[in-house]
């Protein structure tokens, strides 16, 4: 199912240490050609920090992406996909009212704008798997994921289920 735009979070060079890089930014990919199927936004959002420096090669959005030079990048400097970059303006211009969120890194940027795009009215939702991180603070990559997967649906969106992905009982403890 799609929602009215795709929101492409962070998929940038600097995040190639995520777990299973290469797998969500093909099936972030599978999202884009969708979305781009059915003539739906789609926007690029692109995080500019002390280790994304603006204009560095990990800055640059991942050369894998379906991007054309047409689709729309929005800068941000915050974790925040809405704070000071006009994005829910843009959104409710198009009337935008669902909103997909695929990217980096979940406990960080894709989490700020689930909960930040819920707040701000929009329906959000994410397919599963198709956020992703570092393993950090004794946790796990899967662990950071699916915990953020578990708050997310029904709180604050929606998570879909995702075909390419193992059931619960098959991943239990393993990596995405």
């Amino acid at each position: 199912m799609l929602q009215d735009a795709l929101l492409v979070i962070d998929a940038q060079k600097g995040m190639v240490n995520a777990a299973n890089y290469e797998q969500v930014i093909n099936q972030i990919n599978d999202r884009i050609d969708a979305y781009r199927a059915e003539n739906k936004p789609l926007l690029f959002i692109q995080h500019t920090d002390d280790e994304l420096v603006y204009g560095s090669d990990p800055w640059m959005l991942a050369p894998q992406l379906h991007r054309q030079q047409t689709d729309q990048v929005m800068l941000k400097y915050h974790s925040d996909s809405f704070y000071e970059t006009g994005l829910a303006s843009l959104l409710h211009h198009r009337a935008v009212r669902f909103v997909e969120i695929c990217g980096f890194q979940t406990e960080y940027c894709v989490d700020t704008a689930m909960r930040v795009g819920h707040d701000q009215g929009f329906d959000m939702s994410i397919m599963q798997g198709l956020s992703s991180t570092m393993a950090s603070n004794g946790l796990t990559a899967a662990q950071i994921i699916k915990h953020h997967e578990q708050i997310w649906q029904g709180t604050f969106g929606h998570v879909m289920p995702n075909p390419t992905v193992q059931s619960e009982s098959t991943t239990e403890g393993a990596a995405h």
